[in-house]
């Protein structure tokens, strides 16, 4: 049991421990954050372990950041430094996202041998990570969350389903999960100019519907699986498909368009820093990873009120779609289902005003008092 702190509850120090801020949900999630927390009178200091990029989130102005510059991002490279900042930055709590961080946020507290609280968070199913992994080095720091996690003083993970998977990865009561969802909306609005600069052309063209998928080039994303399920929707003007993002996989997907000869039917036009101009003008999204944490991109494009067809998959997605009032669920990995649902979202499109009601449910401030709820329980205050 946390000992009770005198604190003042609406001025804490927070740090907040991670790679860095390119483009991902946990990044997103602490830009989105910065804003909310600073505007509450907290304080904020990001600790990264990479690098700055050209492509990375704005925080919130007034954030310090220390970038410890490893060359890998290595979590486990990373304690020492670590541990001399938190000592030396006095903070009430230590935020930290994924197992890696996670793991080297708790060693790092301990040896810093101050009375900060760990407040650690889950943002993608750690099992699925975990089967990925190459070599027993990773794989063993992987699995001391089992040892890590339980010395924290609170646990947040971004989805239900993400919390049931985690306690059973780590070993952990279930009863010690706090489920806060990503703050993934933002309320936006582009003029028509914006959009005609920002959007691209396809979804603006008049040549017949686009759909929009979003998120890096990589195996979790599954896009192979949207291209395929692309090239099985039969009408006409023929359905065509903008996917947003780059990653190691863009040689192959490009392949795989060029060898179904979808080359006037899918672009590929690599990261975009803002996809919600794109949405907005296309009106459908469709996702189609194997596996999340949660789906930051599915609430922007509830926000934007797209239409969207969404892989059931773990973990979030349906909890986003609620079960599938908000999109349509179609099974990981099955285009000829998820052809059918994008050619029956087409058909009947959902009602714009009310996929935007349901996104703000993912709203910062909503976020942001949960967060604090559970900063004041690791800091044991009474309220």
């Amino acid at each position: 049991m946390t000992a009770s702190r005198e604190v003042d509850q609406h001025g804490l120090k927070i740090a907040f421990f991670y790679e860095g801020l390119k483009p991902g949900g946990v990044e997103h999630m602490i830009a989105n954050l910065s804003h909310e927390l600073l505007a509450r009178g907290h304080s904020l200091t990001l600790i990264l372990a990479g690098s700055p990029t050209d492509q990375d989130y704005r925080v919130a102005p007034n954030v310090d950041i220390h970038w410890l510059r490893h060359p890998t991002s290595s979590a486990r490279g990373t304690i020492g430094p670590l541990a001399k900042l938190l000592r030396a930055g006095k903070y009430d709590i230590v935020l930290s996202a994924m197992p890696q961080f996670n793991n080297a946020a708790v060693l790092g507290r301990i040896l810093s041998r101050t009375k900060a609280r760990n407040v650690l968070t889950e943002r993608t199913n750690p099992q699925a990570d975990y089967v990925r992994l190459k070599g027993w080095k990773q794989k063993a720091w992987h699995k001391a969350a089992a040892i890590a996690y339980p010395l924290a003083s609170e646990i947040v993970a971004v989805s239900s389903d993400l919390a049931d998977s985690l306690a059973r990865f780590a070993g952990l009561n279930r009863s010690r999960i706090t489920v806060i969802y990503n703050p993934a909306y933002r309320s936006q609005t582009y003029s028509d100019a914006e959009i005609a600069t920002l959007a691209h052309p396809w979804t603006r063209d008049g040549k017949g519907p686009v759909i929009v998928g979003a998120g890096r080039l990589v195996e979790q994303k599954d896009f192979a699986t949207l291209i395929h399920a692309l090239a099985q929707v039969e009408q006409q003007p023929p359905v065509r498909a903008v996917i947003l993002g780059d990653g190691p996989l863009r040689t192959d997907l490009e392949a795989l368009v060029v060898s179904l000869g979808m080359g006037d039917r899918v672009a590929l036009p690599g990261f975009v820093p803002d996809i919600n101009p794109s949405i907005i003008a296309s009106g459908f999204f469709v996702l189609s990873s194997g596996w999340e944490g949660f789906g930051n991109v599915l609430i922007e494009a509830l926000g934007s009120g797209a239409s969207i067809v969404t892989t059931d998959c773990p973990d979030g997605p349906r909890e986003i779609v609620a079960d599938g009032r908000f999109g349509t669920l179609v099974p990981v990995g099955d285009a000829t289902a998820m052809a059918a649902a994008i050619s029956e979202m087409i058909r009947s499109p959902a009602p714009r005003d009310r996929q935007i009601e349901r996104a703000r449910a993912f709203s910062i401030p909503i976020a942001c008092d949960q967060y604090e709820a559970v900063f004041r329980r690791a800091l044991g205050v009474r309220v």
